[in-house]
This record gives C-alpha cells, sequence and structure tokens, in this order.
C-alpha cells in the first residue's frame, strides 16, 4: 500500500508498506527542492527514505488512541495495528495540516476556504445529538459514511465547523473550525464540566486557552472547543501546521508516559528552548502550564498533551488543551504521567522535587516557587469569578471538588 502525504496543497511525499521493512516514508524531491517545510522536527527534509522506527512516531500519532482507536478499528473491520490502512480511512483531515490520501487520489486541499455552502453543510443540533448518542455503535470520527477525519486522544471527538451558533459539516477538503467533546460516562459524567472549569480557571489566571463552551442538548451535554490550529478571519479559513510532543521527538504515542518511555519534563523543556522562536516566553509559558496541571491535580498531564505550532515562519507553544482535575475521580491514578524530582505519586511531591525540577531544566527554584505561588494566588480568585458562571449552577457538586482537591502548597 502506499499513500501520498499533504502539506496543504503541496505533496510532501510518500508513505509506503513493504515487506523487508515495514512501514517508511519518503519526502518527494519536488517538495525538497522547493524548500518547503518538514512534516515534524523528528522528520528533517532529507533525500534518504525513513524507516519505519523513524516515521511511525508522527503518522501513527495523528490517530486516536487506546479504545477508541479500537472501536474505529473495530467499525472498520481493520486492525489497530495497522498505521497504513487507518490512515487511508481517515487520514483525509488531520491535526496541523496534514492530509493522507490513497496514491493517485487528487487532493482538493486549498490554502484558503470561504465558508460557503459549496464547503459547509449545516448540520442540526437533532442529527448532531444523535451522533452523539449513536457513540457505541459508530464512532465520532465516522459519524458520516464518507467522513476522513482524524484526531488523536483516547477521547471521542468530533471535528465540525460552528459559525453564529450553527454547526456544520466541512465538505470538499475545508477545514473544520471546532472540535466536539462529549462528557463521560458512569463516573466520569461530569468529565466536560471539569474540563469547562479548569479551561475556564487557566483563562482567568491569564494562560492561554482555546475558546472553549459548555453546551447542553436535550440531555446531551459536550465541550465545544475552537481550534487554535485553524485560522479563521471573516469569511476565510485556513489550516495551520502543529505536532505534538512527542511527535516532535520521535515518541510513540503508546509510550506517551515517562515511566513508558516517554518524555520527561525536562525533554519538553528542551525541545521548547532549542525549537521555538522566542524561548524566553515560550519555556516560561511551559512552566506555567506545568504548574497549573499539577495545582489543579490533572495527573495526565503527558507528552502528547503539549504541542508546537508553525505559523509565519515561528515556532510557539500552543495554548492549553486537556486539562482536567483528574484528583476529582477516586478510580483514576493519582501517579503523574512525568515525574517531578523523584516522584511521580503527585501527592508525594514537595519543595524538594521542584528544586531538583529546576536543576535539570536550568531554572532557579525561586523562579519555580514563585511562578508556583502566583498561579495558586491567581487560581483562587478565578474561582470566584467563575463561580458566577450560569452554565455551571447544576455543576456546583463538581466544582466545589476541585476547589477542595487544589495543591496549594509544596
Amino acid at each position: 500500500m502506499k499513500l501520498s502525504v499533504y502539506l496543504g496543497e503541496n505533496l510532501a511525499g510518500h508513505l509506503t508498506s513493504t515487506a523487508q521493512n515495514g512501514v517508511v516514508f519518503s519526502y518527494d524531491p519536488a517538495y525538497i527542492e522547493a524548500g518547503l517545510p518538514p512534516l515534524s522536527l523528528s522528520l528533517p527534509l532529507s533525500t534518504n527514505e525513513y524507516p519505519q522506527k523513524k516515521c511511525l512516531p508522527f503518522f501513527e500519532g495523528l490517530l486516536p488512541e487506546g479504545d477508541v482507536k479500537k472501536r474505529i478499528s473495530d467499525y472498520l473491520h481493520v486492525s489497530e495495528t495497522s498505521t497504513l490502512k487507518l490512515l487511508k480511512e481517515l487520514g483525509g483531515e488531520c491535526a496541523g495540516m496534514v492530509s493522507i490520501l490513497p496514491e493517485g487520489e487528487q487532493n482538493k486541499i486549498q490554502s484558503t476556504y470561504t465558508f460557503s455552502p459549496e464547503n459547509y453543510e449545516t448540520l442540526s443540533q437533532k442529527n448532531l445529538v444523535e451522533y452523539i448518542r449513536n457513540i457505541d455503535a459508530r464512532p465520532l470520527l465516522k459519524a458520516k459514511e464518507k467522513l476522513r477525519l482524524s484526531l488523536a486522544g483516547a477521547q471521542e471527538k468530533l471535528p465540525l465547523a460552528y459559525k453564529n451558533g450553527k454547526f456544520y459539516m466541512p465538505k470538499n477538503g475545508a477545514p473544520s473550525t471546532h472540535i466536539v467533546k462529549p462528557t463521560g460516562q458512569g463516573t466520569l459524567s461530569t468529565l466536560s464540566a471539569n474540563e469547562y472549569i479548569c479551561m475556564k480557571l487557566a483563562e482567568q489566571s491569564g494562560l492561554q486557552v482555546p475558546n472553549t463552551k459548555l453546551i447542553q442538548i436535550e440531555d446531551v451535554e459536550f465541550l465545544l472547543i475552537e481550534r487554535y490550529d485553524r485560522l479563521c478571519k471573516g469569511n476565510e479559513i485556513s489550516r495551520l501546521h502543529q505536532e505534538d510532543a512527542c511527535q516532535a521527538l520521535g515518541i510513540l504515542s503508546n509510550n506517551k508516559y515517562q515511566n513508558d518511555g516517554g518524555p520527561s519534563i525536562a525533554d519538553i523543556y528542551t525541545l521548547i528552548k532549542t525549537q521555538t522562536t522566542i524561548p524566553l516566553l515560550e519555556t516560561r509559558a511551559f512552566l506555567q502550564y506545568l504548574l497549573f496541571n499539577f495545582i489543579i491535580g490533572n495527573c495526565d498531564a503527558h507528552g502528547k498533551n503539549y504541542s508546537l505550532i508553525f505559523q509565519d515562519n515561528s515556532v510557539k507553544l500552543t495554548p492549553m488543551y486537556d486539562t482536567v482535575c483528574t484528583l476529582a475521580y477516586p478510580n483514576l491514578t493519582q501517579k503523574l504521567s512525568m515525574k517531578i524530582g523523584k516522584h511521580y505519586e503527585i501527592q508525594k511531591v514537595n519543595q524538594a522535587d521542584f528544586e531538583m525540577l529546576g536543576n535539570q531544566i536550568g531554572l532557579k527554584p525561586k523562579t519555580i516557587l514563585d511562578t508556583f505561588n502566583g498561579l495558586v494566588e491567581k487560581i483562587d480568585n478565578a474561582f470566584e469569578i467563575i463561580k458566577n458562571d450560569p452554565i455551571l449552577k447544576k455543576h456546583s457538586d463538581i466544582l466545589e471538588t476541585i476547589q477542595h482537591k487544589l495543591i496549594r502548597t509544596i
């Protein structure tokens, strides 16, 4: 099998399945000659073929993970270990600017799309709710048979367009603008409200986050998150390229946790320090994201939850995303995705661990401590603001739980 890989309008290269070497990737000579951007920091432009070990982390990292990946694989009757077959089915629109098509299929992707009936089909609230209700029978990424959409992560998601209070399904290669994330079930039924609260706390604390809404239609609740890798100017919509830290470091999604071979805090800090356009600003933002996740009790902030975005010849850290107080759910692990100092267990992390972290990344312990204390104060103030959010009136219990779980001292 051979797939064509596009970055926007441009043919970047080909993914090929070989009997001897498994999956390999090679850049198109014309793409290299034109001096266009590499697909990933882990795949710099080269005339040499990239073997499976080198190329799979980026491409496999475009796909869903865990149970969602298994359910989609089962639905499509494709092995969940077959990255190429899954990309063939789902890779029409991925995160960033990447599109993956069967060889010979025409690439319809344009640099800019107009918001018009030609490119966007109205999606009624009734149909959207039905898609969410029918998740058990049909995964959201295949809510319609012709959809070829892929998003990384272990939660069900549906990329769509949202404008002036209405939902739309993109067509003719047009980009989505938002992501729908249904809430969890059972003990995780408050997951959407939890994430909404944490995003609003981050926003009120001065951290960069995408615009997020908590929406309920009939008995269905979901998050609507504006995509940071899409650029909307008036009626014109275009894609921006991005990749997560695991992709940039060449680490498979299955190894996203440090204890499984994934990146450490120092690994991501070094990546940001060496690859971003203004390292001082971006490393400072990363430290704030990291400490915010610690303070709110998010044990699941792993290597795929920090990303870089490429725009106008600059490289920046993306806004925060997937930030949840996991400590609110007793059945979830209290083990951090990335070790701080000597400890993975969040309740055992102390000031000495942060001092050790400072030594690892070249920051004075006072800088980390001052940032921590400043964020705690901002988050406490933010709670007083968001308590007045009318959307959260019915979610006072999870709001109080998150406030109670805050880690205010180290």
